[in-house]
């Protein structure tokens, strides 16, 4: 991966407001459990004398696994996050809309991780293929199927060996 498309030169950045738009490809951006199939990335700097303010909205596609069918989607992200590069600061403080880091010492910003965990966090938990979902995107109820006949009294009727570990413990 060209590692430059998110990696920004402090000198090449201009005082006060500037904005970038970068395209990413299916290369660009490893994101585990999903396909990155490329996306954009609006990035909005503000530039200041003791501080670095980098704004960005990354819209991607991804590729997932349904979890219930097992059968591949695609699945549009959008989100924005802040982080703000200070020359005053020493630690990194971070939080689910923003962080701040220190203006590391190679005068290099680079946001790739920062848009990579952007993505990565709007990936849903439950996988779920479209045709799953209802209009509100809530999964459909399905219907769970039984193999095989099984009558009542096999309901009830316990496994001897259930019952042979029962006396074992009991016996201890």
């Amino acid at each position: 991966m060209e590692k430059q498309k998110l990696q920004f030169q402090i000198q090449n950045i201009p005082d006060g407001e500037s904005s970038a738009t970068v395209q990413l490809s299916e290369n660009d951006l490893q994101i585990e459990k999903a396909v990155f199939l490329g996306g954009t990335v609006a990035i909005n700097f503000y530039k200041a004398e003791h501080f670095i303010q980098v704004k960005f909205t990354v819209d991607a596609d991804l590729k997932l696994t349904c979890d219930r069918s097992l059968e591949k989607f695609k699945k549009h992200i959008s989100d924005s996050y802040k982080v703000l590069f200070n020359a005053d600061e020493d630690d990194l403080i971070i939080d689910e809309n923003s962080a701040v880091k220190p203006i590391p010492g190679s005068l290099v910003l680079d946001i790739e991780n920062e848009v990579r965990d952007t993505i990565m966090l709007n990936i849903p938990v439950k996988k779920i293929h479209p045709e799953y979902l209802d209009s509100q995107g809530n999964p459909k109820d399905y219907e769970t199927k039984k193999f095989g006949d099984m009558s009542e009294s096999d309901e009830d009727n316990i496994d001897p060996r259930w019952e042979a570990l029962k006396k074992l413990k009991t016996n201890n």
